[in-house]
């Protein structure tokens, strides 16, 4: 018996259907999950966005909170931080929405470096703080709220909380000051300058050692009585005759008069001198006519020697034992005396007036040289300044003597007291400097580098701060030697800020001054040699660029060369600053250039 097969056969129509019924099941089971897919890609790349905002404006606020923390003189830091971070905060929107940020929300601290990772790390305090921590949040229960999300709130999940931090420190600073020390550094105090500046000799001569407020000079008259003007001409020391005629005029403007100066006595090289004073004086230290006669006249000159002997009995530094009958000798009651006529051998004088603590030895060599040597030449620097000068012995002459022929440290010390100019500004410059870096209360470390002829290194980094600058305040112009190695001091600035004393997490600075040209051509060179010493400064700035060292590079008056200055700066990233003008005008311009510079730290994120 034939069985009947029970298959169903189905059609193209058939097939179809069944394929869009699957599909519909398919897609009733997919949609879920495209739209979760839909919701992570969504609210995921808002999320994102929201920490890039919100990250952007907490690195804005932990910057601008920093960078108020050194600023000490507009008022208290941590208020101004915290304002600072307000402010930047509320001006950086995060999805288009301004937020805003607490007070919890800044926290200030130190940023300590980690010895063993060379990072740094945050430790909150209020005490002098260099570094500011700042949240900003978009969460439940702060004021910005949560982040609204879309697609997730089909799954419940209405909001996001996000949140970002930021760390940013004042960078320590590795400051070397690099001081040109030249000679040319009391040129704004001697004569040589007067047409162009209002030098200072009066002050110089005044803050010398053994004025009349040291050892109680009155030079023949009772302090007490003296008017202000009879007082400022006995400051400072004085000897022989220089007692009697004082100072004399205090101020030198550009039209000065040396032939009217009464601070000032005019002796001529074998000319016969007629001064009433001065022979007054003679007599009152006890000689008589004919020895009198003998000093006034120009006859007794056979040569610079003879005159030099003439002109130091003439202004009291020696005594003349003639031995003309009846002369000062006999009443002095002198056992040997000169030969008995009129000229004044070298063997008939005393030398009887020191200077500063020096022997009697030393002491008329320097008064030798100073009337042979400096007033009677016609090439003398104040003489080129004036040919009135030449032959003009007083207190000023001296002094000037003194800056030009005798200004080092080992000749004259006591220079390193009195304000000659520019040293002077320059080392009230820096004293503003470290004051300046000493209010920041920052971990800022300063070094001292001299340079003339040599550069010098003198003090290593530290934050002792008034040692750099008293040791500035006890040197002088030409302390050690002449030239200006502007090259040499780079090199010495260099050696400093990376050797092994130097933080390697700090910023690296050089504040270059100084009030000339380039000179010296190397590091080991004596020869002077203007074009070697601009190549040298160049060649130098270029390897302090290469090491990451930034020199802001200061020049003062109108002899210092700002085109080489500004290519050093600018080779570095540096800036350049000039100060110029009279004495007054250039010392206050070169306290706000070094204010600028104490006070221009650079901030940083840590985190």
């Amino acid at each position: 018996m034939k069985k009947t097969s029970t298959r169903t056969h189905f059609g193209a129509n058939d097939f179809a259907y069944r394929r869009r019924g699957a599909t519909a099941v398919m897609v009733a089971v997919a949609i879920p999950v495209l739209i979760g897919f839909a919701a992570l890609t969504i609210d995921v790349g808002l999320i994102y966005n929201t920490k890039t905002d919100l990250q952007r404006a907490a690195d804005a606020a932990a910057l601008a909170a920093a960078g108020r923390l050194g600023d000490y003189e507009t008022g208290n830091p941590i208020v101004l931080g915290r304002e600072a971070a307000m402010n930047v905060t509320a001006s950086n929107a995060v999805l288009n929405k301004t937020v805003t940020i607490e007070n919890s929300d800044i926290v200030f601290g130190r940023a300590v470096l980690n010895p063993n990772n060379g990072q740094f790390d945050f430790v909150p305090t209020n005490v002098f703080p260099d570094a500011a921590k700042v949240t900003v949040r978009k969460a439940e229960g702060s004021a910005n709220g949560g982040v609204s999300l879309f697609f997730a709130r089909i799954f419940g999940k209405d909001t996001q909380d996000v949140t970002a931090e930021a760390i940013a420190m004042l960078i320590p600073r590795d400051i070397a000051v690099v001081a040109d020390l030249s000679g040319s550094h009391n040129y704004d105090s001697r004569f040589r300058n007067y047409k162009q500046i209002d030098i200072n000799l009066h002050e110089v001569w005044d803050n010398l050692p053994g004025g009349i407020d040291e050892i109680g000079i009155n030079w023949g008259a009772d302090p007490s009585s003296m008017s202000d003007e009879q007082l400022a001409q006995r400051a400072g020391p004085a000897w022989g005759f220089f007692k009697r005629i004082g100072y004399g005029d205090v101020n030198t403007p550009s039209d000065y008069k040396p032939n009217s100066d009464p601070g000032l006595v005019k002796l001529g090289y074998r000319s016969d001198w007629s001064n009433n004073e001065l022979e007054g004086y003679l007599y009152d230290q006890g000689y008589i006519d004919a020895e009198v006669d003998a000093i006034m006249s120009g006859d007794q000159d056979d040569n610079t020697t003879d005159y030099t002997n003439r002109v130091a009995v003439a202004l009291g530094l020696a005594e003349w034992n003639s031995g003309i009958r009846g002369g000062k000798w006999e009443s002095a009651g002198i056992g040997s005396a000169g030969n008995g006529n009129t000229t004044i051998g070298g063997g008939e004088i005393v030398w009887v007036e020191k200077f500063g603590d020096r022997s009697i030895g030393d002491s008329a060599s320097i008064w030798q040289d100073y009337i042979k040597n400096y007033v009677r030449p016609s090439n003398s620097s104040m003489a080129k300044a004036n040919s009135d000068m030449r032959y003009q012995f007083g207190l000023k002459t001296f002094v000037d003597y003194l800056l030009n022929k005798r200004a080092s440290h080992n000749k004259t010390p006591e220079l390193a007291d009195t304000p000659h100019y520019p040293m002077q500004a320059v080392k009230d410059a820096v004293s503003h400097l470290t004051a300046t870096v000493e209010s920041l209360h920052s971990n800022d470390r300063l070094s001292l580098e001299i340079y003339a002829t040599k550069a010098v290194h003198e003090i290593d980094l530290t934050r002792d701060y008034e040692k750099v600058s008293n040791r500035l305040n006890a040197m002088q112009a030409a302390h050690y030697t002449q030239s200006t190695n502007v090259g040499g001091g780079i090199l010495r600035g260099i050696e400093t800020l990376t050797g092994g004393n130097a933080n390697p997490a700090a910023r690296k600075v050089m504040v270059l001054l100084t009030d000339g040209m380039a000179n010296i051509g190397c590091e080991n060179c004596t020869s002077y040699d203007p074009a070697g010493g601009a190549r040298y400064a160049r060649e130098m700035a270029a390897v302090a660029a290469a090491k990451g060292i930034q020199i802001f590079t200061v020049s003062v008056g109108t002899g210092s060369d700002e085109v080489l200055m500004y290519d050093v700066a600018s080779a570095t990233g540096g800036t350049h600053f000039h100060a110029e003008g009279s004495i007054d005008v250039y010392s206050d311009q070169l306290d706000a250039v070094f204010e600028t510079i104490g006070g221009s730290q650079q901030v940083a994120l840590i985190k």
